[in-house]
């Protein structure tokens, strides 16, 4: 049996084996976090967290991008471009411009404690390089479970870490940096085993010139996807004023909480979207679909009654209302739904109308974050407006590109 061989299974079970180890793993992260800071320290906390995981954000647009362009080369012996050091080559340039503009922008974002925020960032980053250029062959060759194991193995080591945080009294800093060392889970997976050496062999069609421009391309729809995504803090925060923001611990990590087990797995399972749609075309969706609207209903109905309990669970000084909770994970369904969208379009090589898509939902969100409610009220709104908005842009103008 050859390597790629071994390294290839079904998809499904093992991806979504791992998304929910990565799930799980996330939650209890936050949940270590949120018990262990006080309220203060917790929102610094969770807006480094929502800034580091942005920046991947951005550096998954790697993993689709490469993830398309494995799947759909035919005869990979023939082509001359190594794709890993196109591709890792990248997104260490991405990772040099944080870094390098890191002063403007991490004194007034992080506070003060800027100066190891923004390394662990830097770290982290550059670490999750290699992650995304790893998982992005892997899952082009269809190595589902080599690439499981980078998600779970990722996922699993932060918590570990965090653990160590806990004991050792680490603080913000403490937990800033055990998140960034996990991104490196990718390095002993490619020292011990000869398949994920292997990976770094592939080939793919396209000259440097091609693949640069189609990585750029899926890199700026990721990270304005990102933004939305997993840097929701950094929107409250600069849409709230300091007083009122202080307090807002608890409806950040409530937002966290709702989206984890559905967009915890989805970011796992959507290189699968990316192969399948590929593929079969947008059929292929229709039991991804079927199957989020499900879980939507579902957990918005569970959270109603269970998410204030198990926000003071979490932390006794944390409360949030049911019908927050309930809107929360609406909103949280349509964010899903976004993303699927937003995987089908760059499966189908439309990468405007993905980031397109994108950028509308993201403005809508700052439009409603802008609006003179109370917080718990533009929390809610901007989460249901904005993905509605997204996809309903997905939706026509992907209608309108694939007739």
């Amino acid at each position: 049996m050859s390597r790629r061989s071994q390294l290839t299974s079904s998809p499904t079970a093992l991806v979504l084996g791992a998304a929910v180890v990565s799930g799980a793993s996330g939650y209890l992260a936050l949940i270590l976090a949120a018990r262990t800071l006080s309220k203060a320290d917790n929102a610094d906390f969770l807006v480094f967290w929502g800034v580091v995981f942005a920046m991947y954000g951005v550096l998954i647009g790697v993993t689709t991008e490469t993830t398309r362009a494995v799947s759909s080369t035919r005869d990979p012996g023939a082509r001359t471009t190594l794709v890993m050091p196109v591709v890792l080559g990248f997104a260490l340039a991405l990772v040099a411009v944080v870094g390098l503009t890191g002063v403007l922008w991490a004194p007034s974002v992080f506070g003060t404690h800027w100066v190891p925020l923004l390394g662990a960032t830097v770290l982290g980053t550059t670490l999750f390089s290699g992650h995304v250029a790893v998982a992005g062959v892997a899952s082009g060759r269809r190595a589902w479970s080599g690439y499981s194991l980078l998600v779970a193995g990722e996922t699993a080591t932060r918590l570990v870490l965090f653990g160590v945080v806990v004991v050792l009294a680490g603080g913000v800093v403490g937990f800033a940096f055990a998140s960034a060392v996990a991104s490196g889970f990718w390095v002993a997976a490619t020292v011990a085993s000869s398949r994920y050496r292997d990976l770094w062999n592939q080939r793919i069609d396209g000259d440097v010139r091609a693949i640069v421009r189609r990585l750029v391309a899926a890199c700026t729809a990721a990270g304005v996807s990102a933004l939305l995504l997993v840097g929701y803090p950094v929107l409250l925060q600069v849409t709230t004023s300091d007083e009122v923001f202080a307090s807002a611990a608890p409806i950040m990590l409530a937002v966290s909480l709702c989206r984890a087990p559905l967009l915890v797995p989805l970011g796992a399972y959507q290189n699968v979207v990316v192969t399948k749609v590929a593929a079969h075309g947008v059929r292929a969706l229709v039991p991804v679909l079927v199957g989020l609207a499900g879980l939507t209903v579902v957990g918005a109905l569970a959270a109603w009654p269970i998410g204030p309990w198990a926000l003071r669970i979490v932390n006794p000084d944390y409360h949030l209302d049911g019908p927050v909770f309930a809107g929360l994970v609406l909103g949280a369904g349509l964010v899903a739904l976004l993303t699927v969208t937003g995987a089908a379009a760059i499966a189908l090589d439309h990468h405007t109308v993905y980031l397109a898509g994108w950028l509308a939902a993201t403005a809508a969100t700052v439009a409603t974050l802008l609006l003179p409610w109370g917080l718990e009220a533009r929390v809610v709104a901007s989460l249901l407006v904005g993905p509605i908005v997204g996809v309903a842009v997905h939706l026509v103008w992907g209608r309108q590109r694939i007739g």
